[in-house]
């Protein structure tokens, strides 16, 4: 049984996947299984996945019809074996100590969830800002409980899940999913771990390469706006009803929040 599994999910994604998979082989710490679940590409994806079973041993290939992120991450949570979980989307890239420094830290301190920061940068050099940096609010070497978590992300809240390192075990074990045909998918995913876990760390380092690209979801202005909107509405309704079932007034606060 490996460490760490990865889940990603591959739709499309030809022209990038390659460095993705890559930052993977380069790893320092190779104690891991890779699930990629081929969400119906119609691209060269599969191929590429298929060729880098050579490089990369321990990948495994899944493939299905084209169902969105959402179903391709549930497909990928069905086949997890390791202690420790990892959403990498296929776009993007690991800096090569990711594992092995976000490993170590979870299982020296019995870690609940690790939270780091990504780097965004676009193809054309435009981007500015980092929305991704949570080292102005988060403190390292401090074992955050989920009441002090909680109150810290009303200061600076991320909910993309590629930012943290999770034990398996919290997924799983809570029967945690994602919401099929819901973009901002994370918005209601990453809200319910939170109100999870029990020992939180937070390493300021940017292990992730968030790429933004023309033609992604999330760049696409026809398909975003109608879609988007809708399923904020969603992710809202979702909130309010998670919100009615937690205890603590810290989680109450949270949810209340968190859009």
């Amino acid at each position: 049984m490996p460490s760490i599994s990865i889940i990603l999910p591959v739709y499309n994604v030809a022209p990038y996947l390659e460095a993705c998979l890559d930052s993977l082989v380069a790893q320092t710490y190779q104690d891991f299984d890779v699930i990629a679940v081929n969400d119906g590409s119609q691209d060269g994806s599969l191929a590429i996945l298929e060729a880098y079973q050579a490089k990369l041993p321990q990948l495994r290939v899944i493939s299905q019809q084209n169902q969105g992120l959402s179903a391709a991450r549930n497909t990928g949570l069905k086949h997890v074996s390791g202690k420790y979980l990892y959403f990498l989307d296929s776009d993007d890239y690991l800096q090569h100590d990711m594992l092995a420094r976000c490993f170590a830290l979870a299982e020296q301190e019995q870690l609940d969830l690790v939270k780091f920061d990504a780097e965004p940068f676009t193809e054309d050099g435009v981007m500015t800002t980092n929305p991704y940096d949570s080292s102005a609010v988060l403190q390292e070497d401090k074992i955050y409980t989920q009441k002090e978590w909680l109150v810290a992300q009303h200061k600076h809240y991320n909910s993309p899940v590629w930012l943290f390192f999770i034990r398996t075990a919290l997924v799983l074990n809570n029967k945690m999913t994602f919401v099929d045909n819901l973009l901002h998918e994370d918005e209601i995913f990453t809200p319910q771990l939170f109100t999870k876990v029990e020992r939180v760390m937070y390493i300021r380092q940017t292990f992730f390469k968030r790429r933004y690209r023309k033609g992604s979801i999330m760049q696409n202005n026809i398909y975003y706006s109608r879609a988007s909107y809708d399923s904020k509405k969603r992710v809202i309704r979702l909130l309010d009803k998670e919100k009615s079932m937690v205890n603590t007034s810290a989680a109450k606060r949270f949810f209340k929040s968190a859009p």
